[in-house]
């Protein structure tokens, strides 16, 4: 009933201002199929979809009480001016109820409400627009008004074209939602992965939402994970379409290592160079609007157990840990994405396995004066519901706050053990290169993955022959042994990024990264603050 409340307001509207302009009472009835955002016929009143009541008025002094409350199924007898104006799609003008109001034995609940309001005088209206019968409009006067006549009609009759052309317009933003949500969820993942950083992750999207909200957990380099959640500016399909644009750029951009403030930073530069272009060009294909759009970025590690997050909007990331304490990390505030340029910062924050990370996309932008109200009763649902991540989602799914409809994603962090990962410091010297292949070997038969040997000493060759040869500080062999993939990172201080090259017939070097390449399942390049890390991920043998 979400979607449907926009109907039943406008129609509680349109109600209003018939009373206060044309009748004593004034009863709107809408078709169930408008409610539900489907597609409603062409032509006469579809007696398979019936009408219910959206609303129901009477002037001050008219004790006018409704044989139908609103939501209710109404009846429409045969051979009642009500079947015959949905069937016809004529208006109705009966001047004296008593008189020709033989029709009413068939409603008897219609009739006693007559009565009981002495109402004597009736004018039915179809609503009807672009030849669709959206409902009907019943106005009636009470025996101390004058009965409608033929200059009541034409003032009725323009009534209900503008009532129909209003509940057109939120018939056809429902149905665009409908469409929008439809694309949405077969946009959005259908299983969250299964990772060894994380654990019991699960995702929402309000179901009343624009079809924009998005979340998505990312698998990363080294057993990290990224999660994110966002929601793009707008509604209808077009937005649907931003949001799987925004969520494959933030997949593009997260898979190469870049930390969340980066992400978001270039994904800011793309948002509004697009905006710019629209703007110049004078149009938007498909309207998409990308500026405005929300998102948190949280990168988790469970080699390390810190959590480095950015957000572009109003979103929020709370954590509780296991003991129980709910805490909202203090981050810096920037605006929704497209808004400006501006430099984004991260927050980092380390916290202890088994610790509940929930990522609130937000449901309104700063200021604004509900905000902190907001974030205090989620602290309180969050403190309330405990550990469980899906009673967690639950409660605050429930949380009564105006405008607030969040994208909301929540996982329990996991830390690999110490055994899981093992470090050694090689020194820049080319005879080191076969004490990192012997100690290799070693650690996998400790890790009983000694069908992983091989590949695996050769990839080690490599990597560190090319960080002896061009780097000069210290270089350092992890090796990391997750539930599904064998991590081998070797980090140096040179901060240039290795690139694969086609060796020439004659060319006695260059085929190193491509035979890497050949025996590992993924490869890559992550920079740090001293310089950078190669790193390759081979899975498990069956």
């Amino acid at each position: 009933m979400g979607a449907s409340q926009e109907v039943f307001h406008t129609a509680d509207k349109l109600a209003r201002v018939a009373v206060a302009e044309l009748a004593d009472v004034v009863a709107v009835e809408v078709s169930e199929l408008m409610l539900h955002g489907e597609a409603i016929p062409p032509g006469p009143f579809c007696t398979s979809a019936p009408l219910r009541r959206a609303a129901f008025h009477s002037a001050p002094g008219a004790a006018f009480r409704p044989a139908y409350a609103v939501g209710e199924v109404v009846r429409m007898p045969a051979a009642t001016p009500y079947r015959q104006s949905l069937t016809d799609l004529r208006p109705r003008l009966i001047r004296d109820l008593k008189r020709d109001g033989r029709w009413l034995a068939r409603e008897s609940a219609l009739a006693r409400a007559v009565r009981a309001a002495q109402a004597h005088s009736l004018i039915v209206m179809p609503l009807v627009a672009q030849g669709v019968v959206l409902g009907l409009v019943g106005l009636y006067r009470r025996a101390d008004s004058a009965p409608f006549d033929g200059g009541d009609l034409e003032g009725a009759t323009e009534f209900a074209d503008r009532a129909a052309r209003c509940l057109d317009i939120v018939r056809s933003r429902m149905q665009g939602r409908a469409h929008a949500r439809l694309l949405q969820r077969a946009l959005l993942p259908e299983v969250l992965p299964s990772l060894s950083a994380l654990d019991a992750a699960q995702g929402h999207v309000p179901t009343d939402g624009t079809g924009g909200e998005w979340f998505d957990i990312i698998p990363l380099s080294s057993a990290r994970a990224a999660l994110v959640v966002g929601a793009a500016e707008g509604e209808g399909t077009a937005t649907a379409v931003g949001m799987s644009q925004l969520r494959a750029m933030i997949i593009a951009l997260a898979v190469q290592d870049l930390a969340p403030d980066e992400i978001l930073a270039r994904l800011n530069d793309v948002v509004t160079r697009q905006a710019r272009k629209h703007t110049a060009s004078g149009r938007r294909p498909f309207d998409l609007k990308y500026g405005g759009s929300r998102c948190l970025c949280v990168v988790y590690d469970p080699v390390t157990g810190r959590c480095t997050s950015c957000a572009a909007g109003a979103s929020r990331l709370m954590i509780l840990r296991p003991d129980g304490v709910v805490s909202a990390p203090g981050s810096a505030s920037h605006p929704p994405l497209g808004v400006d340029d501006h430099r984004y910062e991260t927050t980092e924050i380390d916290v202890p396995p088994g610790t509940v990370l929930l990522l609130d996309s937000g449901g309104m932008e700063e200021p604004h004066p509900a905000t902190d109200a907001t974030a205090q009763r989620l602290h309180q649902v969050v403190s309330r519901s405990g550990p469980d991540g899906h009673r967690i989602l639950e409660d605050v799914r429930h949380v009564e706050c105006p405008d607030y409809a969040p994208v909301l994603l929540t996982a329990r962090t996991r830390m690999l053990d110490d055994k899981d990962v093992a470090r050694r410091a090689v020194p820049p010297d080319a005879a080191a290169v076969a004490g990192a292949r012997t100690w290799t070997s070693r650690q996998l038969t400790t890790w009983k993955l000694d069908e992983l040997a091989f590949t695996t000493t050769l990839v080690v060759s490599e990597l560190v022959t090319n960080a002896i040869r061009y780097s000069t500080g210290p270089i350092e062999l992890r090796l990391i042994n997750d539930d599904h993939t064998l991590t081998c990172e070797v980090s140096d201080t040179n901060s240039v990024t290795p690139h694969l090259r086609k060796a020439g017939p004659n060319d006695e070097g260059g085929r190193g990264l491509s035979i890497v390449t050949e025996l590992t399942h993924h490869q890559g390049t992550r920079h740090t603050t001293h310089g950078k890390t190669v790193w390759t991920e081979q899975p498990h043998p069956e």
